[in-house]
Formats: structure tokens, sequence, C-alpha cells
């Protein structure tokens, strides 16, 4: 007997558009075993909206047709919810248009959440969205993050495709006490990335998940990769702050 994800790709495969609508958006969401309740969905269908209106002014995005940004955005964000329980507070480093922080937060509203993004552009649509989808316990972190200027304490750090892993240790390392995570969004070339995580840093950090993983119906390979500080303290005694 065929499951919705079956019966969901069986009339909309590959290649042939699907109606834009928020049901086919649900529709979507539930094939990848992500289910929102009518406020989720509402919220974000709202996001998507917003995305679109705002997206030529505030250069968000360069995926624009609906069935991509569906799954290579909200999809591709909400999937981790499917792998790992994120802590709170966690801060989205690089936040862009708002991924994966928006979609996540939508997903998990008891999140503490901060979304940190310098470019005036998008910290302009940032706060439209909070504001446009009443989101609570969220904030924009208005600056370049480098551990100098960002001092809040949090649980986790998450970063979607920003730099390398080691820069973002750096930029973090006054935030994130003993215990917090480092979750990091990675395509599947990531073995070098991890390799020089342990080398640079050592015991400061162990390896928590490595997991591999394809988006429903795509040919898209991710991998989530988490690492947990282990010590307090600077990560080297001469710290260079990445641009």
């Amino acid at each position: 007997m065929k499951n919705r994800r079956d019966k969901f790709y069986a009339k909309h495969p590959k290649g042939p558009r699907v109606a834009p609508t928020k049901e086919t958006m649900d529709q979507m969401l539930r094939a990848a075993k992500i289910t929102l309740n009518s406020d989720q969905i509402e919220q974000l269908w709202k996001y998507h909206q917003l995305i679109r209106k705002r997206n030529t002014d505030r250069e968000l995005t360069r995926i624009v047709g609906f069935e991509p940004m569906v799954i290579k955005h909200y999809i591709d964000c909400m999937i981790l919810g499917r792998f790992w329980q994120f802590p709170s507070p966690i801060v989205d480093v690089g936040s862009g248009a708002g991924f994966p922080g928006i979609p996540l937060k939508i997903l998990n509203p008891s999140l503490k959440m901060i979304l940190a993004e310098p470019r005036p552009k998008r910290i302009e649509f940032l706060n439209e969205v909070i504001s446009e989808l009443g989101l609570k316990d969220i904030e924009v972190f208005e600056h370049k993050v480098v551990s100098r200027s960002f001092t809040t304490p949090v649980q986790a750090v998450i970063t979607r495709a920003v730099e390398t892993m080691d820069k973002t240790a750096l930029r973090t390392s006054a935030a994130l006490g003993m215990g917090g995570q480092l979750i990091f969004m990675k395509g599947p070339n990531a073995d070098e990335e991890i390799k020089e995580m342990k080398s640079r840093f050592g015991s400061a950090f162990s390896l928590t998940l490595d997991k591999a993983y394809r988006l429903p119906d795509t040919d898209h390979q991710r991998r989530l990769v988490i690492f947990t500080r282990t010590s307090e303290g600077s990560l080297q005694s001469s710290e260079q702050h990445p641009e």
C-alpha cells in the first residue's frame, strides 16, 4: 500500500510543475514527513509570500520557482527536525533571508532564536517577517558575528553553507559554552572540514553527529554535522577573526 509520500510524487513526478498553492506546499511537506498544524502552515505560506514580494529589491534568494523553494529552502531546513532536537537559545549565523532560522522557528515555536545578519536589506526583511508572522522569542542580531561582538550565551549555533566549520567555531567561541552545539548544514563533501575541526581544536569539540541524507524525491545530497563543545575558554591563544 502506498504511503502519502508515494501517492503525492506519483501524481507530481519530477519535471512537471505543480500549482503554487498553500495546499500544495502542505502536501509536499507531508510527503517529506514534515507535519505542521494549520497555524504553522499559514505562517510558512505568509513567509513564502513575503520572500516572493521582497526578493527583487532585497536580494534574498536566487531560487525563485515554487517547487525548488519548497524543497531547497523549507524542506531542507525543516527536515532537520527528523534527525535532531534543537536546544534553546540558538543563533542562526549568516541567516540571510532567514534560512534555516525562520523555518525552524515555525516548526519549533518554543525555540528561542537569534538571527545573525549584518546586511541592511536583509535585516529589514527579517524584522518584517518577524512582525508579519507574529513570531515570539526571536530577534535579529544586526552585526557581523565575531567573538568580540557576539557574546550572548547560546546553547547552539547553526549555519547553512556560510563558511568552513572552523571559522564558525571561532566566530562564536565567546557565546558557546561547555556542552554547546555547533550545527552545520552541509553538502556531501564535508570530510575535510571535519578533519580540520578535529586537527585545529583537538579536544575542545567532540563530533556528536554526522548524518548523510537526501532531500525526498531529489538527488540533492545533504549532511548534518554536529560538534559539541567540551572545554571552556578561548579556542586559540591568538584568535584571528575571519572576514
